[in-house]
């Protein structure tokens, strides 16, 4: 009788480790939302490494020919919180990144009075390379872009996204309304499968080094982000 149950013990135990080995003789559990969560992970840096292959391959925009790097995107792009500037200057075509100048030295101070930093924001640009003489992207260079500007917003699928500048907010708002007009005010947009997501617009850095009496008013905006940000965390 002994001789039998320790047969069908053995025979239920090799049948158990089959189909779920990691249960048997363990007592610990699993984490099947940290495993998915991990999988979800490597899918978007998949993703985006596809975005960023597509626009390195796009043979319609000059931009390209006279730049040295794709300027295409830094921080976490598991963060909640998406920033989108105009294009990269002289700082970013040579390094690769975007917001590595003086404009970018501004923005760090700017995240950091709001306990915000680049290991907790996505940033990214309307257009990934530098336009000669960091003049401004012209409508053409913009529409040019712009899907893959709004696939790279649907790939990281952040809460809240902010819009730095004229040309950010322009391009997504499609007004032609100036930023003194748009900025510090919340508004829904939609962008490819994702509906309602909460957007802003702020001034540029690189506009507040120009004119820093208007820090006053980017100081009220990053309080307005602030506040939505602990509202919702």
């Amino acid at each position: 009788m002994a001789k039998k149950l320790n047969a069908k013990l053995t025979k239920l135990l090799k049948y158990y480790s089959l189909i779920n080995h990691n249960l048997i003789l363990s007592n610990k559990t699993i984490n099947r939302y940290k495993s998915n969560n991990s999988s979800n992970q490597n899918l978007k840096t998949l993703s985006l490494e596809k975005l960023r292959k597509s626009l390195r391959n796009i043979n319609n925009c000059d931009l390209k020919n006279n730049a040295t790097n794709l300027v295409f995107s830094d921080g976490n792009p598991n963060s909640r919180i998406m920033i989108i500037g105009e294009g990269p200057g002289a700082n970013e075509d040579k390094e690769g990144l975007p917001f590595v100048g003086r404009a970018g030295q501004l923005l760090d101070k700017m995240l950091n009075a709001i306990n915000l930093d680049r290991d907790k924001v996505y940033i990214a640009n309307i257009i990934p390379w530098r336009p000669p003489a960091n003049r401004k992207p012209t409508e053409e260079e913009i529409n040019i872009c712009l899907p893959f500007v709004h696939k790279h917003v649907e790939l990281v699928n952040p809460s809240i996204l902010v819009l730095l500048g004229a040309i950010a907010a322009k391009a997504f708002y499609k007004t032609d309304n100036g930023i003194t007009q748009i900025r510090g005010n919340w508004k829904n947009i939609s962008v490819g499968n994702i509906k309602n997501l909460k957007s802003i617009a702020i001034f540029h850095p690189a506009f507040l080094l120009r004119q820093p009496a208007r820090k006053r008013e980017a100081w009220e905006d990053l309080k307005k982000i602030k506040m939505e940000i602990d509202q919702n965390t």
